[in-house]
This record gives structure tokens, C-alpha cells and sequence, in this order.
């Protein structure tokens, strides 16, 4: 039986969630909630992330690859790497080798396709969390 990823420690990983599709980010936010994490927020642009990650710290960006307005995920994910040092999970219906090797450039704790399935999204939190408490 699988252990709650959150409970490695006294306070839930904190998480924010970047998705341009509303219903998407509120399904996603319902399903990390039930698995015992804490979203902090939830953004549809890179600019919005971006500005999110610095102001909140999360553990974690969910990071969807395609956004609204003319940056996509993997540039955000890049930037908030780059100003913060917080890594993402790249959330994304395309698995196309391309993007996934630009994606891969982010050093991110995983990939998660769409759509959503409960236990691999717990997964892969699980992995970022042995990451970031195992130190």
C-alpha cells in the first residue's frame, strides 16, 4: 500500500498550478486536495507563474506546457527555475519527443500526461517529495 507522499513530513507539500483551461486546474486542484497536498494558487499564463512562484514559494509547480498568451509552460518552468530554484511536474497532453526534450531542460521532477490519473500524479509527487526531504 502506497503512503501519502504529503505526510513525509508536518506540513503538506504546497503546490501551484499552472493550467489555461479553468476546469482543468479546478479538477486538478480537487484531486491534490484528496491526495493531502496544498495548492497554493493557480495561474493560466507564464507571467502569472512566474510572478506566483515568487511571491508563494511553492514546493512544486504543476505545470501545464501549453498556456494562454505567447509563452508556453516549458519557457515559464525555465524562468521560475532560473529566478526561485523550484522545480516543476510538466503536465501536458503532447508527449512529442521534441517537447518533452526541451521539457527535459528544466530539470523538472517529472511528466505527467493528460489526461489526469490520481495515482500518477501521486507518483510522481511522491518522487518530488523523497527529492526535496530526502536532503
Amino acid at each position: 500500500m502506497m503512503t501519502d507522499p504529503s505526510s513525509a513530513s508536518d506540513q503538506p507539500l504546497r503546490i501551484l498550478i499552472v493550467e489555461d483551461e479553468s476546469l482543468a486546474a479546478m479538477a486538478l486542484e480537487e484531486v491534490l486536495g484528496m491526495l493531502g497536498f496544498t495548492v497554493v494558487g493557480i495561474e493560466d499564463n507564464a507571467d502569472g507563474a512566474i510572478a506566483a512562484a515568487e511571491r508563494w514559494r511553492p514546493d512544486v509547480v504543476m505545470m501545464d506546457i501549453r498556456l494562454l498568451g505567447p509563452r508556453d509552460g516549458i519557457e515559464a518552468a525555465a524562468e521560475i527555475r532560473k529566478r526561485t530554484g523550484i522545480r516543476c511536474i510538466f503536465t501536458s497532453a503532447f508527449g512529442d519527443p521534441e517537447t518533452r526534450h526541451r521539457a527535459a531542460e528544466c530539470d523538472p521532477f517529472g511528466f505527467v500526461r493528460k489526461p489526469y490519473f490520481p495515482a500518477e500524479l501521486q507518483r510522481a509527487l511522491g518522487h518530488a517529495v523523497e527529492i526535496l526531504r530526502g536532503r
